[in-house]
């Protein structure tokens, strides 16, 4: 507390007021920076999770097709010989291996996607996080770069004044017309 007072005593109340709404807008744009990250780093969690969950579903879809082919297969037999034909020769046997093969193709590709979810659910959170890290990193530059402009403004405003003295901004008509600018 002490130093605040030594600090708008040395400064003035004007530059300390300043002083004080930068830190405060320095201090906010550091905070924006974390709740972008944090931001970033929840939908980073979204996307592994997605990616997980997507991945789910394919590996279901594939027991169902395994399931699906199983059914066909005996569906085939149990035709086949209902209907007098040997179901382990000929006909019979041509389509069960064409249920097996179209069946395990299509179980194979659903494991193929399962995985090609998950590792897009991983790539979606890696991109997520480092935009999380730049948000972080964004953040400390304004703040940084708040406080640096303000102390340089501050810095150049100049001392306070002392009693009896008058800093006057304005030219005197001497000055006006000896400057080139207006010739």
């Amino acid at each position: 507390m002490a130093f605040l007072a030594a600090a708008g005593a040395a400064l003035g109340p004007l530059k300390a007021i300043g002083a004080v709404a930068s830190a405060a807008s320095a201090l906010g744009q550091f905070q924006a920076g974390q709740a972008r990250a944090k931001q970033q780093e929840i939908q980073a969690k979204q996307a592994e999770l997605q990616g997980r969950q997507r991945a789910l579903q394919y590996r279901q879809q594939g027991v169902q097709i395994l399931r699906n082919t199983r059914e066909n297969i005996s569906t085939v037999t149990a035709r086949g010989a209902a209907g007098g034909i040997n179901p382990y020769s000929g006909t019979p046997v041509s389509l069960k291996q064409y249920a097996e093969a179209t069946g395990t193709e299509e179980s194979y590709l659903s494991r193929e996607n399962a995985v090609l979810s998950e590792v897009s659910g991983e790539i979606n959170r890696q991109q997520y996080r480092s935009a999380a890290s730049q948000a972080r990193r964004q953040g400390y530059m304004n703040a940084i770069g708040t406080i640096g402009t303000s102390a340089a403004t501050l810095g150049s405003i100049g001392g306070p004044q002392t009693p009896g003295t008058q800093v006057s901004n304005v030219a005197t008509t001497s000055q006006l017309t000896n400057m080139s600018f207006l010739r």
